[in-house]
C-alpha cells in the first residue's frame, strides 16, 4: 500500500481538515447505472469517517486523487485555496507508516 495523505502534527488539525473535506459541495456524490444518474442507488456522502494517527505520532487524511477531483468537476482555484489550508505536509505513506494490528 503505498497513497498520498495530508499529513497533521495534531489530530485537531487533521479533523479540520475532514470536516472540510466532507463538507464540500459535492456531497453526496450520485452513482451511475448504465450510464445514467442513480440517485436511488447507494451515494457516497463522505469522503473520509476520521483521521489515522501514524506510528509517528502525525495524524493522516487520504488525499483525494486528482482524477475523482476532475470527474466530481472541482475546479482549480477551490484545489488551490483546499491546499493553502490543508497541503502543506503531503506525504506518500506505506503500510508500515500505519499501526498494525496485534498478532493473537
Amino acid at each position: 500500500m503505498s497513497n498520498e495523505f495530508y499529513c497533521f502534527a495534531t489530530e485537531a488539525e487533521a479533523n479540520a481538515c475532514v470536516g472540510a473535506l466532507n463538507s464540500n459541495p459535492v456531497f453526496p456524490i450520485v452513482g451511475n447505472c448504465g450510464g445514467k444518474p442513480a440517485p436511488d442507488k447507494q451515494q457516497t456522502t463522505k469522503w473520509v469517517d476520521a483521521p489515522t494517527e501514524l506510528v509517528s505520532g502525525d495524524w493522516a487524511v487520504p488525499r483525494v486523487p486528482t482524477a475523482r477531483l476532475d470527474s466530481l468537476g472541482v475546479g482549480e482555484e477551490d484545489r488551490a485555496a483546499f491546499i493553502a489550508a490543508f497541503g502543506q505536509d503531503i506525504r506518500v505513506l506505506e503500510s508500515r507508516d500505519f499501526p498494525q494490528p496485534e498478532e493473537e
